[in-house]
């Protein structure tokens, strides 16, 4: 199984050099949030545009509760939706571990109600959580907890607080842990970890399903939804007939970004099209009965798109796709 090297950070690291981060060899990184006090994390800001200007995948935001009570966990997941916004859907972690939680059946019931209001804004959902609690607690009630919210990223440190590493030290698979019964997403490995770009320490972790927007794509003719399948969905919204050429069709095009048109029905094939190829990696919000968002995890992927199918150079690869533009032009067929 392919397996990914990456971080989680919070405003505990300080200001990070993303740039030197990425270099160093991090895949990926997960963010921190929200605090305790329900304010976004000191440095989240920071981090979500060090990455996205760096180039390092945003495997998701994580939040540590303290929330005892459905009520509580509904609000908390209510902020931490208004902190990321509309346009960001990132995968969102609940860190389940401060010694206040409670250990029954009521555990399960908060993780549902805090999972449902996640989902319901848009964004993908699991725990986070330590071998020995979950051995201890979690794994009673984990029948209690939908199906849909069980994936796991868990923390085993096999050497302890004592042995620093790099992320490109061998990381001793042997000690993976192995009881959790949903499916496991990631494991955090040591809190000891040292990255070039990262005063002090920070957290490594294997992740072993497909980073967003990992491996650069995949080859245009062995996807699912074709380009053929883009264009003839296309030809509707831009209201051409099927025997319009493509420079008629590029002709139509509007400005499509995170700021302008970005809810244009353009969108959805869009969505489709860079899934297809695995550039993005979000939801498609037409199949949940939602207006189509163009976000910052399509932005990535039209960013990637640009970069491998485009051959944009390095100022034009905006994520932006301008009105009769190279991007347009590529995606009709127009070299």
């Amino acid at each position: 199984m392919k397996s990914f090297k990456g971080i989680d950070v919070s405003g505990y690291q300080g200001k990070i050099d993303w740039h030197r981060v990425k270099k160093a060899g991090v895949e990926f990184a997960i963010l921190k949030v929200i605090r305790k006090d329900l304010n976004s994390d000191k440095q989240f800001e920071n981090n979500w545009a060090g990455c996205l200007a760096a180039g390092v995948p945003i495997q998701g935001v994580y939040h540590y509760t303290y929330a005892t009570n459905v009520g509580k966990a509904m609000g908390d997941a209510r902020k931490v939706l208004e902190i990321l916004g509309q346009d960001r859907h990132p995968f969102v972690w609940l860190d389940w571990e401060d010694k206040s939680l409670p250990t029954g059946r009521l555990a399960a019931d908060i993780i549902n109600a805090y999972g449902d209001v996640i989902t319901a804004g848009g964004c993908d959902f699991g725990i986070y959580f330590g071998m020995s609690y979950y051995d201890s607690y979690l794994d009673k009630i984990m029948k209690y907890i939908k199906p849909l919210y069980q994936k796991g990223w868990e923390a085993r440190y096999y050497n302890g607080y004592k042995l620093e590493m790099r992320i490109a030290d061998p990381v001793n698979t042997d000690k993976k842990p192995a009881n959790f019964d949903g499916k496991m997403f990631g494991w955090q490995y040591t809190s000891m970890g040292r990255v070039d770009g990262i005063g002090g320490y920070v957290d490594l972790n294997q992740w072993f399903v497909d980073i967003e927007a990992a491996a650069g794509g995949v080859s245009e003719e062995n996807v699912s939804y074709q380009l053929s399948d883009f264009i003839k969905e296309s030809r509707g919204i831009w209201n051409v007939p099927a025997t319009a050429s493509a420079k008629e069709i590029v002709n139509k095009t509007v400005t499509v970004g995170t700021s302008r048109n970005r809810s244009h029905t353009i969108v959805t094939p869009l969505e489709r099209y860079m899934k297809a190829l695995g550039y993005y990696t979000g939801s498609i919000e037409a199949d949940r009965g939602m207006p189509p968002v163009y976000g910052n995890g399509m932005r990535k992927a039209i960013i990637l798109y640009q970069t491998n199918m485009v051959k944009a150079s390095a100022k034009n690869q905006d994520g932006i796709l301008t009105a009769g533009g190279a991007t347009w032009r590529r995606l009709y067929g127009i070299a």
